[in-house]
Order: C-alpha cells, then structure tokens, then sequence
C-alpha cells in the first residue's frame, strides 16, 4: 500500500531543532523499519534562528512508506497565522460591532474571533434594542477561545454594563492578555447612547489600565478627561490627562469637526499626530469599530503601536474612499474593497 504519513514535532531552540530531528527518525525507523533518510528544504539551507524569524515554530516532515530507499522527506515550513479576539456587540446590520472587526481583521490577515457582550436590533438609522449577554455566559466564550485558540490582540468594543466589563477585565487578567485594545463605546454613528452611566466608572477603574492603547473619539475623550475639546491644544491635554491618570497609550481620533481627521497619539513620553484627509463620505458607520479592530490586527502581525495606527488609518481610509452606499441612514463602508480572487467574482450575463 501506498501510505504517508506526517510528523509534526515542536520547535523552540537549536537543542529542539536537534531532538525533533532524532525523534523523527526513531518515529520512520519504527513505521518503515529503515533507518536512512534524506532531507531536502526547499528553500535551501535555513538556520534555525532564520525560521524563528519567519515565525515558524514547528519544522515537519512528509514521506511516504512506499519504496522508501528511492523517498526524499520535504522540510514542510508553517507560517503561524496570527489571532485577534473582539469582545463586543452585535449589529445585525453587519456595519459595526463584531461583524465590523470580523471583515476588518479578516482583510488585514489575521484570524477573528468573537465573544459577544451584546445583541442589539440596529440600522443605519438607529438602535432599536440591545439584549445583553450575560456574566457568566461572557465569561465561558472569553474561556472558550484563550483556552484552545490564544488570542495574539484584544479588540473590546461595546459593553454596556458594568456586571460585563468587570468579567472581561478579570478574565483578560486571568490569562495575560497582550495587546488589548479598547474602544470605549459609548454613542453610536447614529446617536444612540451603547454605554449605561455607571459603567463608565467601571471602565475607567477596571479595563483602561489593562490596555494596550484607548481609542476615544472627541466626546467620548471629553467624558473619560472631564474636559471640553475644541481645538488640537485641547486633544493634547485631554490626551496627556487620560493617558497618565489610567496608565495606557491615548489615541484620540480627531474626526468630529475639531480637524481634518488628524488623529493624537500620546504613549507616555511623546505626542505622535497622524494626518488624514476628511473623505467627503455621509457613510461612517462602524469607523470606530473598524479603526480599533485592524489596530488590534496590526498589532498581533508584530508591527509598533505607531506603525499599527498608521496601518490602520491607511485601511479605513481605502474603505471609505470605496463609497460604499447602503442604507437610508450613515451606511456602512466597504470592508472588503480589496478583496480579489476567484471566489470575489460576480457573476455576468
């Protein structure tokens, strides 16, 4: 019979690297009775230290047990595709919310998941209803997902209650949870309040110094700071406020009317001030959502804080140039502008 089979061993360090090898042996001379075997890498000769760069932490061989003094074995390298986590609301409308980061972390090549804190009836025109999930079924999704697919980023969006941001905050302590990003939520595009008042609070004590970075826009930075914003002197020391009272990095988005879209960035040493160009587009719905979600996929791929901002605001703004129009209120826009290939095309008489 003609059969294969393949061995997948660990790959830590040079003395893995060694006992992988030795171990791949013992398994072929067991299965085929032979002890010779020939190794060939497609790429050449790769050090080890190379393949770690290449985020390859596993090294397998495939070969076949038939006429196997004639078989090479293939050096097979695997790329580690990357994870992101969105604890967030759904919109049934597919704008925002987990959906949003869902499209966005796909198409910045990153593995979604999901852990819904709400379900809400929304459009484009609005926020009909919002049904919570409960503590403790939150609780068992965040489980669900760190204990078999580790996450590499954290997106948190919506959570409106206090009861919620106190699980995520304790499970997201619980497993070290590393680039969290939040996106504290507290209107939508359309003008529905997503965030009860007392879990502002909560958000404040519990959640913000666990993150990464914060990702206000112009209200909701004046909510977290207590001050009024009217210019970029006024980002600034809102900026400097929020960032040293609750310890995380401070992006704040300039797009309410303050400034052509220029987003502040202050990481505790420095202001960084990213330009954009205001896109004459109504359809802004799920920006927010969009702009946090492929930061966070930006930061699980290995990129810096600023290179994963400018990564992002790159993104959002090749979606909103798409033009997307859906809807009869702020639509959406268009997540997958670049998405090609077979299975993109459409179909025409």
């Amino acid at each position: 019979n003609h059969t294969y089979d393949h061995i997948r061993l660990p790959l830590h360090s040079i003395e893995d690297c060694e006992e992988s090898i030795g171990k791949t042996f013992n398994i072929i001379e067991n299965i085929t009775g032979e002890r010779s075997m020939y190794l060939r890498a497609p790429y050449g000769d790769v050090s080890f230290y190379q393949l770690k760069k290449l985020d390859v932490v596993f090294i397998s061989w495939t070969f076949s047990t038939y006429d196997w003094k004639d078989k090479d074995a293939d050096y097979i390298y695997e790329r580690i595709m990357k994870k992101a986590l969105s604890i967030a609301g759904s919109d049934c409308s597919g704008g925002a919310g987990i959906q949003a980061d869902i499209k966005t972390m796909t198409m910045n090549g990153v593995y979604a998941m999901s852990a819904v804190t709400a379900l809400t009836a929304q459009n484009t025109l609005g926020v009909y209803a919002i049904q919570e999930s409960t503590p403790e079924f939150l609780k068992q999704q965040i489980d669900a997902v760190f204990e078999d697919i580790v996450p590499d980023a954290v997106k948190i969006g919506m959570v409106s209650s206090s009861e919620l941001i106190r699980v995520i905050a304790d499970r997201l302590r619980f497993y070290n949870a590393q680039n969290i990003v939040v996106d504290p939520v507290m209107v939508a595009t359309a003008g529905s309040a997503l965030m009860k008042t007392d879990a502002i609070q909560t958000l404040t004590d519990k959640l913000l110094p666990l993150a990464t970075v914060v990702t206000p826009n112009i209200p909701e930075a004046q909510v977290l700071s207590g001050m009024e914003i009217s210019d970029k002197t006024d980002m600034e020391t809102a900026a400097k406020y929020i960032c040293d009272k609750y310890g995380c990095a401070v992006l704040l988005k300039g797009g309410h009317s303050i400034n052509d879209a220029n987003d502040l960035l202050y990481n505790g040493r420095e202001m960084v001030w990213f330009e954009g160009k205001r896109i004459a587009n109504p359809n802004t719905h799920g920006t927010g959502c969009t702009l946090s979600s492929a930061i966070a996929s930006n930061l699980a791929k290995g990129f810096s804080l600023e290179e994963s901002i400018k990564r992002a605001k790159n993104y959002i703004s090749d979606a909103l140039t798409a033009m997307l129009d859906l809807g009869k209120g702020s639509g959406p826009m268009q997540h997958n502008f670049d998405l090609q290939g077979e299975y993109a095309e459409y179909y025409i008489e």
